[in-house]
């Protein structure tokens, strides 16, 4: 959560800004504790060539022909340039999770960058990633090194009926080579716990050829709930606030945004991200376009107006599905009053370069039990509320506004690791 804080008065004044942290919130670094951790389990688990028709040109009998010695082309002179391939590529399959509740799946590589595994099911089946294999059968990530005091991927923890994997997610991890990458998927019931078998799902596969990490390109989707985008007001706010983001992330990740806004009818009160709420979320997602980030504004989070905005998960998925999305209060942003000032449409931006910034893979540097941190080797570790003002307070993750006067701290300032996740977000291109 991203609390504001008066330091005149030291009295708690605002809300949350980030995905959530603590036991209730929804982008904690940590799962809560009753937050289910999956089990490991030691099992393991079309092209139409062009062919001419019959009735194909065939050249007559006087027709030219070279003589023997003039000049032919060699084989593939003659033929025209396919072009290059494409940047993102995408894989769709349905699959079964089988009688072991496990399901390997397999992403070829050959000059990508990163990737990344979508599953969605129709059950309330809970899915989570377990570990990914390099194609020289190297484990390169598993579940049980990332469930303690610092956050990498929320896909490890089977506490939705969707999950998001990328990889690689930092500049450490290591860069993809050819060959086959195996991403080994595990279903469980609502306890996380206790593996669940034979469950459908559908497995989406993306992967991203663009090796330029010093410069991304993100599409967002901005949908505005029931009758919002008729607000002139409201409608000119969020651009301001768009373009101030737009700025922060340029000039502090080298990441470009493309913004589209569409009217929805969803309802003005959003629900907080929860598997309770999955299904407004998938309604909102399958309105956007694959590889969108969509951001759905309302007047309030679960009817309250302290709540900036909440992302789905970390990271957020490519395609749509009931975590792909991004839910913001624009009550909260405008201080309560329904009326923007200069300094929170300061705010309102940060607040959105901020969850969009959840969504793409960045976690809070810490979160506020001080005992929890981002996998960033150079964020770091506080260990105290003053600590944590002192040296991160003007870091675009920080999970709570700094405020005095009714001015907040501004946050527009990333890590080198910070960006490095956010540019290989397989949907940054």
């Amino acid at each position: 959560m991203r609390w504001a804080e008066r330091l005149g008065t030291l009295a708690v004044v605002a809300a949350l800004v980030g995905c959530g942290s603590g036991s209730d919130s929804e982008d904690a670094g940590t799962p809560a504790e009753d937050a289910f951790v999956p089990r490991p389990d030691t099992s393991v688990p079309e092209e139409d060539a062009f062919v001419p028709e019959e009735d194909a040109f065939v050249p007559e009998e006087d027709a030219f022909v070279p003589e023997e010695d003039a000049f032919v082309p060699e084989e593939d002179a003659s033929r025209p340039d396919a072009g290059p391939a494409p940047l993102l590529e995408t894989a769709a399959s349905d699959e079964n999770t089988g009688p072991t509740g496990e399901i390997a799946v397999t992403v070829p590589v050959t000059d990508h960058r990163s990737f990344m595994v979508v599953a969605t099911g129709d059950t309330n089946a809970r899915l989570a990633a377990l570990d990914i294999t390099a194609p020289d059968g190297t484990t390169l990530v598993r579940w049980q090194d990332w469930t303690d005091a610092q956050s990498l991927t929320w896909a490890f923890y089977a506490e939705r009926t969707s999950m998001a994997i990328n990889w690689p997610v930092r500049d450490v991890d290591p860069a993809l080579v050819p060959g086959d990458y195996v991403v080994r998927l595990g279903s469980y019931r609502v306890d996380g716990v206790t593996s669940r078998p034979d469950v459908p799902i559908r497995v989406t596969t993306i992967t991203n050829r663009d090796h330029d990490l010093d410069v991304g390109h993100v599409r967002v989707a901005i949908l505005w709930a029931n009758g919002l985008g008729d607000d002139a007001a409201l409608v000119s706010a969020t651009e301001r606030a768009v373009a101030h983001w737009a700025d922060v992330w340029s000039s502090a990740a080298g990441m470009e945004i493309e913004v589209r806004y569409l009217e929805t009818t969803l309802d003005t009160t959003l629900p907080y991200p929860s598997p309770m709420s999955g299904d407004l979320l998938l309604e909102a997602s399958s309105l956007t376009e694959p590889g969108e980030v969509p951001v759905i504004i309302g007047d309030s989070i679960d009817g309250s107006t302290s709540q900036y905005g909440v992302a789905g998960r970390i990271p957020g998925p490519m395609v749509a599905s009931t975590i792909s999305a991004i839910v913001v209060g624009w009550l909260a942003n405008a201080g309560g009053d329904g009326e923007f000032s200069d300094a929170d449409i300061t705010l309102y931006g940060e607040v959105l370069a901020h969850e969009v910034g959840h969504y793409i893979g960045l976690f809070h540097p810490f979160e506020q039990t001080y005992d929890s941190w981002d996998a960033l080797d150079d964020t770091p570790e506080c260990t105290t509320r003053r600590m944590c003002i002192d040296m991160l307070s003007t870091n675009l993750m920080f999970p709570f506004s700094i405020c005095e006067g009714g001015t907040c701290v501004s946050t527009t300032e990333l890590t080198s690791d910070q960006r490095g996740v956010m540019q290989r977000y397989t949907g940054a291109l």
